[in-house]
């Protein structure tokens, strides 16, 4: 289900007390194209269509909208400046929503009693729906922001198809284009609710939306010569738990089970891949295993991480001000004086590397996210310009996930394609020994265990007891965490919760899911 904004849960109220309904033109004229799927993002106001081309099979996704006629949009236009220019006059800085709908709808009443308008029902219907979405939403893409099923949604410049990338169908052309004067306003309008100033002497722009989603903008032609540009990675409200992972196969509960140990035992490791492959979703699930209590501090350039934990520090790098620009490099040297027991860096990228490599060594647990296909080309990078880090640094990286975007028939999975071990340098030709532990077989969609664990057993030298007893309690966790996915429970804050009374009192813990009934 979507949650829909204040402003449109408004239009649906008043849609309701006038009884009507807006009419939308859904069919396809041309026959080689049919509908494979659609779905309400507003219930009757704006829907998504996705189409195919029976005869070339490309698919194409359309967003169907309350249609104008030339006169209403003559009288559309003619409306929405005198309200615009109104609403100038009024405060409209005041946080509220429901304050910003009503000074609209006063203002909208104003305009109608002044020039003696006589608007029929379904008419003043389709004005509050594009005066709602242009001035309180994102205008042409806010209905594709809202979509759920969207992970990116990118233009790659003036009168050309905005894509999408959909959950279920991949990546997707749409029937929305943006002329020169359109998408120039549209990409301010982004810059100003990303409160960041973008212009013709600084046309890039790195930011993140209100709701959380990344952004990244460029404004004009000297950059981007098709034109301006936009891109924006969807935030999720509500994180993907350890569970979720179980479910969409991505991990399975042995491997997760082991990185709950890690993690207890703040041993480091990293989860690396390519772009879009899902690191920093897997991050996000497995740091949902920190022990309650535990002192943590992340830092990224925009914030991703979402953590149900109190005693936690997220930072966030910050441009350059009056010369004063706030580098992860900066974050990390200032968060070893806040004395974390956990560090949680967003993505290694620069000489951060050698700081966050530095803290593994003195004893801060540490987890990063990096871009790279395995790891052999991890240790390479690591080790070359412009990151620097020493091989005898690397072997305090306990260990690494590799994941991949697995693509079969158009069917996109995201999967651990290997996790393995750094045990430590060869003392003959100081070469990085690697264990590979799991991996993951794409004939039959499963996980295959290679070899035993050789940090599982430095756990139980940690804990002074034998390897057996730390393997049993391996399969403890194993079994818990099963036991959550058949009862069907997801929501990140009860993963969380159960996750801590686990640490607090295991037996309890395994009670209270045992009797779990949604009523």
């Amino acid at each position: 289900m979507i949650e829909l904004p204040e402003y449109y849960k408004a239009l649906l109220k008043i849609q309701k007390s006038s009884r009507t309904k807006v009419t939308l033109e859904e069919k396809v004229e041309d026959e080689k194209i049919s509908v494979v799927d659609d779905y309400w993002i507003i219930p009757d106001f704006s829907k998504i269509q996705i189409r195919k081309n029976t005869e070339t099979l490309e698919m194409s996704y359309h967003l169907i909208e309350p249609e104008i006629a030339r006169d209403e949009f003559e009288l559309l236009n003619f409306i929405y400046e005198d309200v615009r220019r109104r609403l100038v006059l009024k405060d409209m800085r005041i946080e509220n929503e429901h304050l910003k709908i009503k000074a609209l709808l006063e203002c909208l009443d104003e305009v109608v009693e002044e020039y003696a308008l006589r608007l029929e029902s379904e008419l003043t219907l389709k004005m509050l729906y594009y005066l709602f979405r242009d001035f309180f939403g994102y205008g042409l893409i806010d209905c594709l922001l809202l979509d759920p099923h969207l992970e990116d949604i990118s233009c790659d410049g003036y009168n050309i198809p905005i894509y999408v990338f959909h959950k279920k169908y991949g990546s997707l052309p749409t029937n929305v284009k943006l002329k020169r004067e359109e998408l120039d306003s549209l990409v301010l309008l982004l810059s100003q609710k990303s409160e960041k100033h973008i212009s013709f002497a600084t046309p890039l722009v790195d930011a993140t939306l209100p709701d959380g989603s990344r952004l990244q903008l460029t404004y004009g032609s000297d950059v981007t010569t098709r034109g301006s540009t936009f891109s924006i990675r969807k935030f999720r409200a509500k994180p993907f738990t350890p569970i979720d992972l179980m479910y969409f196969g991505t991990l399975d509960s042995r491997i997760l089970a082991y990185y709950w140990l890690l993690i207890e035992n703040k041993m480091n490791f990293m989860v690396i891949g390519e772009t879009a492959v899902g690191k920093t979703t897997t991050l996000n699930a497995l740091m949902m295993f920190l022990p309650p209590g535990a002192k943590v501090v992340s830092i990224e350039d925009t914030r991703e991480i979402q953590l149900y934990h109190e005693n936690w520090i997220p930072s966030v790098t910050r441009v350059s001000i009056e010369g004063r620009e706030i580098t992860m490099y900066d974050l990390l040297k200032t968060s070893l004086r806040q004395r974390p027991d956990y560090i949680i860096v967003g993505e290694v990228r620069g000489k951060e590397a050698q700081t966050l490599f530095q803290a593994m060594s003195t004893g801060h647990a540490s987890y990063s996210t990096f871009h790279s296909g395995d790891i052999s080309q991890l240790i390479y990078r690591l080790e070359n310009e412009p990151l620097n880090v020493p091989r005898v640094m690397i072997q305090f990286l306990d260990s690494v996930i590799v994941q991949t975007m697995w693509v079969s028939r158009g069917i996109r999975k995201r999967r651990a394609r290997e996790v393995s071990e750094i045990v430590g340098l060869d003392p003959a030709n100081k070469e990085l020994l690697i264990n590979p532990l799991y991996k993951w077989d794409p004939v039959n969609d499963t996980f295959m265990q290679v070899s035993e664990s050789k940090k599982l057993e430095k756990v139980s030298i940690l804990l002074g007891v034998d390897v057996s007893e730390v393997m049993d309690e391996f399969n403890k966790r194993k079994m818990f965490l099963e036991l959550i996915y058949e009862k069907g429970i997801k929501d990140y804050k009860t993963v969380t919760s159960l996750i801590h009374s686990y640490y607090r009192d295991p037996e309890k813990a395994f009670e209270t899911i045992r009797e779990w009934s949604y009523g």
